[in-house]
């Protein structure tokens, strides 16, 4: 019986002994096992929302650009532009004071025409306008209908070619109306003024036009030459506006043209 006790004895202190070692072990969590934070972007990256970067918009070559309207735009030339369009509107030249301003590129013809008349599109459609604009001719030969040699604009151009046209002389503004293709033109007399001008080759000159249903009014140099009637029951309605040029090589006259800083009023409601 006390062999037995001391078998228990020795198995009840062995167990206590492995209870005080196993309370004495500790796992430092902190050095073995680390505590994992959250994923965060490293600082130095920068934001995608903050770096994307827009794609301009298209750009269409051979086009007009509309400028925003006028009085969100705070330039000396749109300034210019509303103070010419107050005065026209007071003169009758223009129906609205409303309206949008357009940007024209620069034209240049600096050799000789074989056609009588040649036009380039400008894509620009209008109706009821002003329109501004440098020109400077160099001409040779007659400047009398229907051999007569100058530069300028066509307008109100039509899906089957029939249009208008402001044609500078050195001698004369030119106003008629084309048909067939824009090959068969005749000039309009003028209901008030003469349309007489004095404009030396290789000059810059000053030329504007405005439109008011069928009317149209030719300032040169600030003056008023013509007022013109046009067509009280066709080509009132939107059409192009054309860069034009009237020579011919062949019959001994020619010219030769450059037309900038134009600028259009297209006057609305």
């Amino acid at each position: 019986m006390k062999k037995n006790h001391s078998h228990r004895m020795r198995a009840v202190i062995a167990g206590l002994a492995l209870i005080a070692l196993a309370c004495n072990i500790s796992v430092d969590l902190g050095t073995t096992n680390p505590t994992q934070t959250p994923f965060q972007l490293p600082t130095e990256i920068p934001s995608l929302a903050a770096s994307a970067t827009i794609p301009p918009e298209p750009v269409a070559l051979d086009t007009v650009t509309p400028l925003p309207t006028p009085g969100s735009v705070a330039t000396e030339e749109t300034s210019q532009a509303m103070a010419e369009v107050q005065d026209y509107y007071e003169k009758g030249y223009l129906p609205f004071q409303n309206g949008q301003l357009y940007l024209l590129d620069d034209f240049s013809k600096t050799t000789p025409l074989l056609n009588v008349f040649d036009f380039t599109r400008t894509g620009q459609q209008v109706q009821e306008f002003a329109l501004w604009a440098d020109i400077e001719l160099d001409t040779t030969g007659s400047t009398n209908y229907p051999d007569y040699t100058g530069c300028g604009f066509a307008y109100r151009v039509q899906n089957n070619s029939d249009g208008y046209t402001a044609i500078l002389t050195n001698e004369a503004v030119r106003m008629g109306y084309c048909k067939s293709g824009m090959r068969q033109c005749d000039l309009f007399g003028t209901t008030f003024g003469t349309g007489n001008v004095s404009v030396p080759n290789k000059t810059k000159t000053q030329f504007s036009f405005a439109v008011n249903k069928n009317f149209a009014y030719v300032l040169v140099n600030g003056i008023l030459v013509g007022q013109y009637t046009l067509f009280t029951t066709k080509l009132l309605g939107m059409g192009e506006i054309d860069y034009a040029v009237v020579s011919n090589i062949n019959a001994g006259y020619w010219t030769s043209c450059k037309i900038s800083n134009v600028r259009v009023w297209e006057s609305n409601p």
